[in-house]
């Protein structure tokens, strides 16, 4: 597997605890800080740049230029789309009582107009971005979801995380569409190698990483507490064990708990009488923090870990008085401030909707989306489903988005295990008292 930097500690105590505290905006302006080259800036934050000219038996001075630092655009230089509009098909979970991944959405249209207006759009001949969304919080709407992808003429469909696609993808595989995703192990998407492509590793935190912490901690018994929908519990349920077993990670627990459970604490309790080494949550940004607290609350002092989905703007606002410090977080991608397209998604958010927070869900929409402009930049085929399917399974190895060194390789080899992974990269990271991570290790 392709390791990250290790233990890489990359801001001050001072400046996290800013960073969390502060506007979208300002933790892009400390991004484009950290990133861009400086030179020597006066009071008034100008900069001059003088030139000589040399001409025969002479030389002139062309005189001083001054640009502000506020002329600098973090994103580069503007490049609009100039070609025909693609269609293409995202679908995200909406919102329910128990669930709310507006920023889901609203993260995928920030980078779509990126992708249009600074990237070149989709492909060599700049074909413009069109997502046509559908909201699927339940499972009556999934499935007019996938009636709505086939019937809108979509040549493939993208998506995030979804508990449970499979009322939607059954039916848009079954069109011959195929299906792009952030993660995703759901049995209608392993059941479609070289249909059905994923940009992580979907198995890490679910099976793998709580298997680390517990060979890592040396545990005898880890529980799982995972959200109960489709989408977590059964590949949680299918590979938990095996994996645990493959790793010889001991005992594992397997905690559902319903997505509407206003408490989490006689779960928990319940739990905690097996006296497990380490627990894992698997959840959305409210569950995890329900869990948390209940973990807290119990005086749970083992080793806690969850999937970086759990993390958004309002779970660490709510957590903040040291509830999260030496949490484990398993990154799908990665979240790395000194990573240059994860500090290019951060000015992407401070410019198109800067009240969205640049961690976990928000996150997976950019990787999804900037996955597949990489693999459409070379693209010369029809723009039909088939051949954009044949296209990414065959293509060669793609940069993965904010991994350093990952690679993406949709054939079918990168994970044994799940055949429709195009990498098994992921990254641990571990929070301070803050929320915010102070180091990143590859596995």
């Amino acid at each position: 597997m392709c390791l990250c930097r290790e233990q890489l500690t990359f801001m001050s105590e001072r400046a996290a605890h800013n960073m969390m505290k502060s506007s979208k905006r300002a933790l892009a302006a400390l991004l484009v800080l950290g990133l861009t080259a400086a030179t020597a800036c006066s009071d008034d934050d100008k900069t001059s740049d003088s030139s000589t000219v040399t001409t025969e038996g002479s030389t002139e001075s062309t005189g001083a230029t001054e640009t502000t630092a506020a002329e600098v655009d973090p994103l580069g230089e503007p490049n609009a789309a100039a070609g025909e509009t693609l269609k293409v098909g995202y679908m995200w979970s909406g919102v329910s009582a128990a669930v709310d991944n507006s920023t889901d959405l609203q993260s995928a249209q920030a980078v779509t107009s990126w992708i249009n207006e600074y990237a070149g759009g989709l492909g060599p001949d700049g074909r413009k971005l069109e997502l046509i969304d559908c909201p699927a919080p339940d499972a009556a709407t999934s499935a007019a979801c996938g009636s709505t992808m086939v019937e809108s003429g979509v040549s493939i469909v993208l998506f995030n995380v979804i508990g449970d696609p499979g009322p939607w993808a059954t039916t848009v595989l079954a069109a011959g569409i195929p299906i792009f995703a952030f993660s995703s192990a759901h049995a209608s998407m392993t059941a479609a190698p070289g249909m059905a492509f994923t940009m992580t590793n979907p198995v890490a935190g679910i099976a793998y990483f709580p298997a680390k912490l517990a060979v890592n901690n040396n545990a005898k018994r880890t529980a799982v507490v995972v959200i109960d929908v489709p989408g977590a519990t059964g590949p949680v349920n299918a590979l938990g064990p095996m994996i645990f077993e493959q790793e010889n990670a001991g005992q594992l627990d397997i905690v559902p708990i319903s997505p509407t459970a206003p408490d989490h604490s006689s779960a928990i309790q319940v739990e905690l009488q097996n006296n497990p080494d380490v627990v894992s949550i698997i959840g959305n940004p409210a569950f995890c923090s329900l869990t948390i607290r209940a973990l807290r609350d119990a005086g749970y002092e083992g080793v806690i870990g969850m999937i970086g989905n759990c993390i958004d703007g309002d779970m660490l606002e709510q957590l903040s008085n040291g509830e999260l410090k030496d949490i484990y977080v398993s990154y799908a991608g990665g979240e790395d401030p000194e990573n240059a397209d994860y500090a290019l998604f951060v000015n992407i958010l401070a410019k198109y909707d800067d009240a969205i927070s640049p961690h976990g869900t928000p996150a997976g929409a950019f990787v999804v989306l900037e996955s597949f402009r990489r693999f459409m930049e070379d693209y010369a085929g029809d723009y039909s489903s088939a051949d954009l399917a044949a296209h990414i399974a065959g293509h060669a190895g793609v940069d993965q988005p904010t991994v350093d060194g990952g690679k993406l390789v949709c054939d079918g080899t990168a994970l044994a295990i799940v055949k429709i992974a195009c990498t098994a990269n992921y990254v641990i990271g571990q929070l301070d008292e803050t929320g915010t991570p102070v180091s990143f290790e590859g596995a």
